[in-house]
């Protein structure tokens, strides 16, 4: 594999932003009559690691399987959630029959259509940066508030009709609202805009962890002086503005390590490395491993 593949919601007739809800593609058979049956599959391959441009939330009611986010692996035990942030890499592999819903939108959907106000920096930092905890396991008494609530919103969304989006948007923040409570992710609260440079830096190394290495380049998009951004990150994030960035460009680079054959020297490329040898080096630095040895050692135990 050359690179990996990245996964687009699929065009529909309007421009405007929208949701969209699947089914497994192993759901069992069940009759037709059931709302859950009139929901057609996921178009896109599954059966590959990928990523979307998009967020997406699968929600298992049945099933079982192993669920890898980005070198994390998950066990699927329903009922659960499990929130995929964009750019994240992941494969679903189940072993049994699943029953649930696959709800994928864009990380703008819910601000688009006025179910809640936040400020683009809430709204990214809810899916560009993670959620606390990609999974959540649900109990015996939170399952059917969750069950109640998405038959809800399938219907209207199988209904179709005026002010459906607005409909949807309003339940889908009301299903994270509840995920966040039960996580313990105070996240919704809005920052302090004194304390809010953390947050645009998360952000923006997000865009630019490609071409952008420096500290310094980060303070002069964010207008602040490297040495006061590099305090604040390290008040804020317990790591080093420095080492922030370093890490985010070492996790795009174990995906292209271990998911596409490119080579080292193609890595860096695409990485903004001038320096292949520099490339590995760093590589080894941070992981104890060359990245082919960390490709053979990965790719040896994902086959155990």
């Amino acid at each position: 594999m050359e690179n990996i593949p990245v996964h687009f919601l699929p065009e529909l007739m309007s421009d405007l932003p929208d949701l969209q809800i699947f089914r497994f593609k192993n759901t069992p058979q069940m009759p037709g009559s059931l709302p859950i049956m009139q929901l057609p599959v996921t178009p896109l391959p599954t059966d590959l690691p990928h990523r979307h441009s998009y967020c997406e939330i699968l929600f298992f009611e049945t099933g079982s399987g192993f669920h890898e986010i980005d070198f994390h692996t998950h066990a699927i035990q329903a009922p659960s959630v499990h929130f995929v942030a964009p750019g994240k890499v992941h494969l679903l592999t189940p072993t049994e029959d699943c029953v649930g819903y696959i709800i994928t939108f864009p990380k703008d959907y819910s601000a688009f259509y006025g179910a809640v106000k936040l400020t683009k920096s809430t709204v990214s930092g809810h899916w560009n940066s993670e959620w606390r905890q990609p999974v959540i396991d649900l109990e015996a008494s939170s399952y059917p508030y969750f069950r109640n609530l998405l038959e809800n919103m399938l219907s209207d969304y199988l209904g179709g009709g005026g002010g459906k989006n607005m409909a949807l948007a309003s339940y889908l923040h009301i299903f994270l609202g509840k995920c966040q409570q039960l996580a313990g992710d105070s996240s919704e609260v809005q920052p302090d805009p004194a304390n809010d440079v953390p947050t645009l830096f998360k952000e923006l190394v997000e865009l630019h962890y490609k071409e952008k290495h420096s500290v310094q380049e980060y303070s002069e998009l964010l207008s602040v002086t490297a040495d006061y951004l590099g305090k604040t990150v390290k008040r804020a994030l317990n790591v080093t503005a420095s080492d922030y960035i370093l890490d985010r460009l070492l996790l795009e680079a174990k995906r292209l390590v271990v998911y596409t054959n490119l080579s080292s020297k193609e890595i860096a490329y695409q990485l903004h490395i001038e320096d292949p040898s520099y490339f590995s080096r760093m590589f080894k630095r941070k992981t104890g491993l060359s990245p082919n040895e960390y490709r053979s050692s990965m790719r040896k135990s994902a086959t155990k």
